[in-house]
């Protein structure tokens, strides 16, 4: 799909494995973000149950 884009826009194709290199970076951006996400929720609620 993002090598259709690119080719749409007369852009380089980007190399599967480097595909996969970026695809395995961003995921492990996302998970640490929900994460950190997910905690402050916790940590929220918590407070706002000691309340």
């Amino acid at each position: 799909m993002v090598n259709n884009f690119l080719t749409t826009l007369n852009i380089t194709l980007i190399a599967n494995r480097n595909l996969k290199k970026m695809e395995a970076r961003a995921g492990e951006a996302i998970k640490k973000s929900s994460t950190a996400s997910s905690n402050k929720a916790a940590i929220d609620a918590y407070e706002k149950d000691m309340e």
